[in-house]
């Protein structure tokens, strides 16, 4: 447990300097290896198998939740290998375990639940009231004869929700600070 707690510091201190870093001194191979990270996380079945298995749940739970079989997991555990964040212990009762990498974000989202969730919910309460607004406009403008792309209507939205949602979420995230 010791050396999980060192990695978790040394993974933290890697993630301070590369904040302090400007991107431009980067090397490229930072760049793969962080977002090779994140890409691992980038996926709800991938985030569902690592809280499940930092959890000690196993993979037939972590499926059954998922609503996939077992062999449907299989890229995603696979996935989360390649990206550094499970591994197969070899002197273990276990099939997969996190890597330090794994627990500290897990660690991080568990941490951060609350807060994500709760920005999350105010983001898509802004993006139903502007949705609701827009659709009112559109319906004038269709009306009109002005072609609008659907495109144009998605970045309206999304421009809209970001503009009227920006302080409460900003607040929500430095709650934690």
């Amino acid at each position: 447990m010791e050396d999980t707690k060192f990695s978790k510091r040394l993974f933290r201190k890697f993630l301070v300097s590369l904040e302090t870093m400007r991107p431009e001194q980067w090397n490229k191979d930072d760049f793969e290896a962080v977002a090779s990270l994140f890409q691992g996380l980038g996926h709800e079945a991938r985030l569902a198998l690592l809280l499940g298995l930092y959890e000690d749940k196993s993979l037939n739970e972590i499926a059954e939740f998922l609503d996939i079989t077992r062999g449907g997991m299989q890229d995603h555990l696979e996935k989360l290998i390649d990206c550094e964040l499970l591994y197969r212990p070899e002197d273990s009762s276990k099939t997969y375990d996190l890597t330090p990498f794994g627990e500290f974000f897990v660690e991080f989202l568990l941490e951060n639940e609350e807060i994500l969730v709760d920005a999350v919910d105010e983001l898509r309460v802004e993006e139903g009231k502007v949705q609701e607004a827009v659709d009112k406009v559109r319906s004038q403008v269709d009306d009109e004869d002005v072609p609008v792309s659907e495109k144009d209507w998605e970045r309206k939205i999304h421009s809209k929700k970001w503009e009227q949602a920006w302080d409460e979420i900003e607040e929500i995230l430095e709650e934690n600070e």
